[in-house]
């Protein structure tokens, strides 16, 4: 290998170190010989690496972000005394900037893989979960005039007070479902929640009166970046495919449904008794 050779190779390098990959790859993919093809290699496998941690950090911020605007529009409208300052709604607070906090924390673990959520499996009251998040998403709805409507079953099944999952993981999917429905609900709307309980799994189904999913949208709704046809600006296209993703890793799954009279009804389902957690997951 000539001197030139060799400088241009550190010049590939110098370019990888500042994340310039198309120009580090062009460098070396000129240069024959083994030493270059390996380098090569290094190079796409820095970028792939890259790559994944840039959307395992755009979740996460996406996450923080949602928890933080429930927590945030909630103790304004109590400051504001638009919104009565209910336990309720005060543990859907609590539970979200928990939230917020554990993502934090996982971000200061770098020898997790991302990608991978770590889910620690726990006994909880399921039910007071979802009513401490529709109270809290009322706070968020309010301010766009939008009614959130949930009626608790009050049958109090053992297997949804003493459910065994991960709290906060469950509450992600929550908020992430609800606030999708409300940003896509026009002044004057509603979002209503419903929990059954089937045998085998806890069913939540979120219907809203919005603007609805074009049919050539409904199946790729849950895609990472995805944005349909009636997206609004301000949206991510994230929160659908957090859903997704934890559902998948809790052991359930999740389906839309469009209306042709407008408004969408997102059918969450989760497994009622858990069994062993799932590969990438913690039991506590």
């Amino acid at each position: 290998m000539s001197a030139t050779e060799q400088d241009r190779m550190l010049h590939a390098m110098d370019l990888a170190v500042m994340r310039e990959w198309d120009e580090a790859k062009a460098i070396l993919e000129s240069i024959d010989g083994p030493v270059s093809g390996r380098m090569f290699l290094l190079v796409c496998e820095m970028e792939q690496h890259e790559q994944v941690r840039n959307r395992s950090f755009a979740l996460v911020r996406h996450e923080i972000g949602n928890a933080l605007t429930i927590a945030q529009a909630n103790v304004e409208g109590i400051m504001d005394g638009v919104l009565l300052s209910s336990t309720e709604r005060l543990e859907g607070v609590l539970a979200s900037l928990a939230s917020a906090s554990r993502l934090l924390d996982d971000l200061k673990k770098p020898h997790e893989p991302r990608g991978h959520e770590v889910i620690r499996i726990e006994a909880f009251n399921v039910c007071a979960l979802i009513g401490a998040h529709a109270s809290a998403i009322a706070g968020l709805a309010q301010a766009k005039n939008v009614s959130i409507i949930y009626d608790p079953c009050g049958k109090n099944f053992s297997s949804c007070t003493n459910y065994r999952g991960d709290p906060t993981r469950v509450g992600q999917v929550l908020r992430n479902v609800l606030i999708n429905a409300v940003r896509y609900t026009p002044p004057g709307g509603s979002v209503e929640i419903r929990c059954d309980k089937p045998e085998s799994e806890l069913t939540l189904v979120v219907r809203d009166t919005g603007i609805g999913i074009l049919p050539e949208d409904a199946t790729h709704v849950f895609e990472p970046g995805y944005r349909g046809g009636n997206a609004t600006p301000e949206g991510s296209g994230l929160g659908l495919a957090v859903v997704h993703k934890l559902l998948k890793s809790l052991g359930g799954n999740a389906r839309v449904v469009s209306h042709d009279g407008g408004g969408a009804t997102f059918e969450l389902t989760l497994p009622a008794v858990p069994l062993t957690p799932l590969q990438g997951t913690m039991a506590k």
